[in-house]
């Protein structure tokens, strides 16, 4: 891995996210590219627009706006904050300061990145409560490489969970973990099947077991019964540095495991980081 995207919204950015980000960077020995996600109230300087096909001049600036030089001086303070903690790590780093569009601009540039990084609550809106945002939820399922949605104290990575559900999302997700992070091949990595159906694709597990040990040292295979979010959920609450890798999200699935509403809930939920992987 390369290059790594972390969405920052200076309105109200979240330094465990920048610090994971940051951590992961170091790890891998990528390039950490923080973009600024915020709405786009005004041009910075006069721009021709047209409106029923009339061109005219926008003479209504960003700097005109209440609150504009509060929000320069925040957004200032924020780089130096991100800045500071790569400089710390030794982190090569760079800010991309102006998105057109928020959330389509992010998924253009998710488009060149190896990974993206997003804290939970990530959103345009001033308050919302809402874990995880909207705005995360649409990032989730439309990116265009794999994102890990960042836990909210930070903490680095001792364990991994794979929530495997026997599809090809979930098998998908974990080949595409374990080329982002060979260096993680010495954690502990634990396959947690919830069998909702009562039946067992043996062949289809081993041959996933074979591999899980070609590329992880410590890889272990726990299945449950029960409803795949509520043992999920009791399996996680009481960890503290484990990831848990996903597959896809909000978009087609027969697997309980996979449905938004599932992952919604354990984000809203669960203090540890999220990787999801579309197939």
């Amino acid at each position: 891995m390369k290059n790594i995207l972390l969405a920052i919204n200076p309105e109200k950015p979240s330094i465990p996210c920048m610090q994971f980000g940051c951590y992961l960077a170091q790890l891998t020995q990528s390039r950490l590219t923080a973009v600024f996600v915020e709405k786009h109230l005004a041009d910075k300087s006069p721009a021709l627009k047209t409106v029923f096909g009339v061109p005219y001049v926008e003479t209504i600036l960003a700097s005109d706006l209440p609150g504009y030089a509060e929000h320069e001086e925040m957004r200032a303070i924020y780089q130096e904050t991100f800045t500071k903690i790569c400089e710390d790590r030794g982190v090569r780093h760079s800010i991309n300061q102006d998105l057109t569009s928020p959330l389509d601009g992010l998924i253009q540039e998710s488009r060149f990145a190896d990974l993206l990084v997003i804290a939970r609550d990530t959103s345009l809106e001033h308050k919302t409560g809402q874990s995880p945002s909207d705005f995360v939820k649409d990032i989730i399922a439309k990116a265009e490489c794999p994102v890990i949605v960042a836990p909210i104290t930070f903490t680095e990575i001792d364990e991994i969970l794979l929530a495997y559900d026997e599809s090809r999302s979930s098998a998908f997700a974990v080949k595409q973990f374990s080329y982002l992070f060979p260096e993680m091949d010495e954690l502990k990595l634990t396959m947690l099947h919830v069998n909702e159906s009562g039946h067992e694709n043996e062949v289809q597990r081993e041959k996933l077991s074979h591999w899980l040990s070609a590329h992880f040292n410590y890889a272990a295979f726990k299945i449950t019964t029960g409803k795949a979010g509520s043992e999920l959920y009791k399996h996680l609450y009481n960890k503290k540095r484990t990831l848990v890798i996903m597959g896809s999200y909000g978009r087609t699935s027969f697997s309980t495991l996979l449905l938004p509403s599932t992952a919604d809930s354990l984000l809203e939920n669960l203090d540890l980081p999220f990787f999801f992987a579309h197939h």
